[in-house]
């Protein structure tokens, strides 16, 4: 199991499309992206450690303290997603 890698604030970030078969652009286990979510629902993610989640009703402007590798497509109703890493 990885160990927590989060020891800094992020540095950069990319925009989020949800893909149900395609990693965030820069997520790997030495720099696992965390979540802004912009226009609040449901997201749905792998996390580093491999689980797959579905976080319900998040709120508009919520930054999620996760480690994830994929927002997936089937589940996420949220909008304006950014990963930063």
């Amino acid at each position: 199991m990885p160990t927590n890698l989060i020891v800094r604030q992020g540095t950069t970030g990319v925009d989020v499309t949800p893909s149900d078969s395609v990693d965030v652009t820069g997520a790997t286990a030495n720099t696992p992206a965390t979540l802004f979510v912009g226009t609040g629902g449901d997201v749905e993610v792998i996390t580093l450690g491999g689980s797959t989640l579905v976080l319900k009703n998040i709120a508009d402007g919520s930054f999620l303290p996760i480690q994830i590798t994929r927002v997936k497509a089937t589940n996420t109703t949220a909008t304006d997603i950014v990963a930063l890493f």
